[in-house]
């Protein structure tokens, strides 16, 4: 749910702290980077030391970096505080299987798992909703504080879980990959914020360019410890086997444009259609209903239809969602305009989400499904947080060259020109002269508008490009399966 709300609430924390595009997606980026990088490495915590310790501990510091959050007085606070927050997030997300598998006898199992998955489900939804109205309501500092009482409830249960772990004495576990967690983090922290800062910067400015080469160096590095340790936390042998390459490369593909759209829509919907929080948080309810009540039938027709026909579908409609958002985005209302585009993404993401499960896990031995589920988790995080910053800079290169021309043919005064081209660093925000007349506001306003649209146009087309290469990906690296 955290996640989820947070994307929604991001147009009212650009207003509030008066934020440029590249420092208000580091809200989202210093999140997902540490809950991405020290995914895998958080899963083998669990395994060493105790999955309930290693759930609680996340949740205790989950809950103290929400308060940190709604506490923030200043941009960086809250960056740092969301920070924070993933680290939380890395240690108690991948243990939740876990508990769960050893928790219930293998005949409740699939029902507790199918539960678990439906809430998750839930709550995503319910997320935006209930965050939107809270920031038109009373403020954006609720949205985190209602984190508080969800881990109260969860710390209290917490001794009724029983304890578990992968090796019964822990000093016989492996070690865990310390260097490959390091490497992953600074590697990405170093590459996502390059991307986030070079439209505001200039692709020129030398702090761009040896932190892009300095990230580039430290993920070379971070690739070759993989390939070369015994404890790898992400051993890229894996990848070897091409059905296991196939859903993996689909799941970055797929969900790296999922998350770049998440991120880019709640801006369009807020400051270019003008919904209320709420109503923007409301938009995706149809596609979480499509996945919610349609997953598991999608699920029963795979020894039928085949994972890769039903993969290359779901990706191609997922494509032809985001294009819709592209391409009827001068209609009018939210049927004609964003429910096409929400419909087919939903008809997608449901046609996908679980034949690439069963594809993950069956592409591999049983003894090795715990660190392929992981792995497919983790890519599936890292998509996105590369993502968001790599569309982040499609959307400010379309806003900044269709706001340039539309100026230069505007009636706007040149005082007011310039200030609009010396604040397009924040897009959709940038400040209009307030010493304007209202005709000539309403034409500033206006603009801005439709250079938003084409930088957002750009966005969904990239998306679209990035959903249909995962379609071809599936029909190129995944084998047919024979009836056995």
């Amino acid at each position: 749910m955290d996640g989820s709300v947070v994307n929604v609430a991001l147009p009212t924390l650009q207003g509030k702290f008066h934020a440029t595009a590249g420092s208000i997606q580091w809200v989202v980026q210093s999140y997902a980077l540490f809950a991405a990088a020290l995914l895998l490495l958080g899963g083998a915590i669990g395994d060493r030391y105790g999955r309930r310790r290693t759930f609680t501990w996340g949740v205790v510091l989950f809950a103290l970096a929400s308060a940190a959050c709604a506490a923030s007085a200043l941009l960086g606070q809250l960056i740092a505080a969301r920070a924070v927050q993933g680290v939380g997030a890395a240690l108690l997300i991948p243990q939740g299987l876990s508990i769960l598998s050893t928790s219930f006898p293998a005949d409740q199992r699939g029902r507790a798992i199918g539960t678990w998955s439906a809430w998750t489900s839930v709550f995503i939804a319910l997320g935006p909703v209930a965050g939107g109205w809270l920031l038109q309501v009373w403020s954006w500092r609720l949205i985190f504080l209602l984190n508080l009482p969800v881990a109260l409830v969860v710390i209290m249960l917490a001794p009724r879980i029983p304890e578990s772990r992968a090796a019964v004495d822990s000093s016989s576990a492996p070690r865990l990959d310390h260097l490959g967690a390091t490497l992953a983090t600074l590697s990405f922290a170093a590459i996502i914020y390059s991307l986030s800062f070079a439209p505001e910067l200039g692709w020129r400015d030398p702090r761009i360019i040896w932190l892009l080469l300095g990230g580039v160096v430290l993920l070379t590095a971070f690739l070759l410890s993989q390939s070369r340790r015994k404890n790898a936390m992400m051993p890229l042998s894996l990848f070897s086997n091409s059905r296991f390459l196939a859903a993996n490369l689909l799941t970055f593909l797929l969900y790296g444009a999922l998350g770049g759209a998440l991120f880019v829509i709640p801006f369009y919907l807020i400051q270019v259609r003008h919904f209320a929080p709420a109503a923007a948080g409301a938009a995706f309810l149809p596609l979480i209903a499509l996945m919610f009540f349609f997953s598991a039938r999608v699920g029963a027709l795979i020894p039928k239809a085949g994972e890769r026909a039903l993969l290359f579908t779901g990706a191609a409609f997922a494509g032809a969602g985001f294009a819709a958002f592209a391409l009827l985005d001068s209609l009018q209302g939210y049927v004609l305009a964003v429910l096409p585009g929400v419909l087919l993404l939903g008809v997608g993401m449901t046609l996908a989400v679980a034949p690439l499960t069963t594809t993950v896990m069956s592409s591999v031995p049983e003894g090795e499904t715990g660190i392929a589920s992981a792995v497919n988790n983790a890519l599936s995080r890292l998509a996105s947080l590369v993502a968001v910053s790599l569309l982040s800079v499609v959307l400010a290169h379309g806003f900044a060259t269709s706001l340039v021309v539309q100026l230069d043919q505007s009636g706007l005064p040149v005082e007011a020109r310039d200030q609009m081209i010396a604040n397009q660093s924040r897009l959709h925000d940038t400040p209009i002269l307030t010493s304007l007349t209202q005709k000539q506001r309403i034409e500033a306003a206006s603009l801005l508008d439709r250079a938003f649209l084409s930088g957002f146009r750009s966005v969904m087309l990239a998306c679209t490009i990035g959903a249909w290469s995962g379609a071809v990906s599936v029909l190129v690296l995944l084998p047919k399966r024979t009836r056995s």
